[in-house]
């Protein structure tokens, strides 16, 4: 079935992989300081908007496919969770298309790349913790899996409010999500294990 060849082990793990290396090669390419307010990946690709795309496709697209390559471990379908993830894609396309505003004004292109921006991060996070929070009651360990992708969004959340808008609020949650991604659908730590219902 194509659904098979599209969520193989080989690409999902391929495109996690890349888009994990690429997330943390890109915020430091010319000269940037992703500890500076300017520095995100947003302003540094302003007018090198390809190799956002790329880190957009890698990134999301790949953690997008992850996700799904997720529910086909433990074989359930939820077109709820489905269209989460779909969404969470499209917001990082419209993060995208809304490259190169003006970030001294509150201009209506900005609003909607802040928007998208913050879509992408609620429908990525949710369409992975509620995953383990709904079917928590079949399969052993979902709650702490739960808890753990959680912490991927109060460890952006701390870093926004604490630190401030930076490139580094974005590679440090992004990688943290591939990292945890990556051990739940290609290591042994994570088994599909369900609860006896004795």
């Amino acid at each position: 079935m194509k659904s098979d060849r599209i969520l193989s082990k080989p690409l999902c793990m391929s495109l996690l992989v890349c888009g994990f290396i690429y997330g943390l090669i890109l915020p430091f390419c010319w000269g940037n300081n992703p500890l500076s307010p300017t520095g995100t990946l947003s302003v540094l690709c302003e007018d090198k908007k390809l190799f956002f795309w790329i880190w957009g496709i890698l990134g999301a697209g790949g953690l997008s496919l992850n996700v799904q390559y997720l529910y086909k471990k433990f074989d359930i379908r939820n077109r709820f969770l489905d269209s989460l993830c779909v969404l969470s894609f499209l917001s990082m396309v419209g993060v995208a298309l809304t490259l190169g505003h003006n970030i001294t004004t509150w201009n209506p292109k900005r609003i909607i790349h802040w928007v998208a921006t913050g879509a992408f991060i609620i429908l990525l996070i949710a369409s992975i913790s509620l995953f383990f929070i709904i079917y928590a009651k079949q399969y052993k360990y979902f709650g702490i899996l739960a808890l753990c992708s959680l912490s991927v969004l109060a460890v952006f959340l701390f870093m926004f409010l604490v630190i401030g808008k930076s490139g580094l609020m974005e590679i440090v949650p992004l990688a943290m999500i591939q990292i945890f991604m990556f051990i739940v659908n290609f290591t042994p730590l994570v088994r599909v294990i369900r609860k006896s219902t004795v």
